[in-house]
């Protein structure tokens, strides 16, 4: 039998853990936001003075977005692929029973109602990681890009 103590935990645990993604995704978008300032003035500096230009910094622009949008696709594309299969299993468990011929017992209604609560909540809290495991890769490489550019430009 499902706790409704634990559940309700669970679900904290879900709103908690999609604020943070919430807030990285912000420090996403302010990281991203300095380096495109940074690399847009870096561009204007080349446009001028080709001489003068960072090419090492332009060469990093293309591969590194390739490489994180590639990570985090990835990431996501085997969690949604593990959700998938996780739903395969309840729709067993649940023809399982449907298809014994007779009716569920109550016993078998109070395991299907566990197990069913018990899959939602799991649900959540996976469809709360994916956006984390989605963000993870494009949040590290745009959070280091700005440091990294703010150390150059400070030097």
């Amino acid at each position: 039998m499902s706790d409704p103590f634990s559940s309700w935990l669970r679900l904290a645990s879900i709103w908690t853990d999609m604020s943070r993604t919430g807030l990285r995704a912000m420090e996403t978008l302010a990281a991203s936001n300095s380096v495109v300032e940074r690399r847009t003035d870096m561009i204007d500096t080349a446009m001028r003075n080709p001489l003068a230009g960072d090419y090492a910094e332009f060469s990093r622009m293309i591969p590194e977005k390739v490489d994180a949008f590639s990570k985090s696709g990835l990431a996501m594309a085997n969690e949604w692929w593990s959700m998938q299969s996780a739903l395969l299993t309840e729709v067993q468990a649940f023809w399982g029973i449907a298809l014994r011929g007779r009716a569920p017992t109550l016993a078998e209604m109070s395991t299907a109602g566990s197990r069913a609560t018990s899959y939602a909540l799991s649900t959540a809290e996976r469809s709360a990681k994916l956006g984390a495991l989605g963000l993870a890769p494009i949040h590290k490489q745009a959070t280091a890009n700005a440091r990294r550019l703010k150390r150059k430009n400070s030097s």
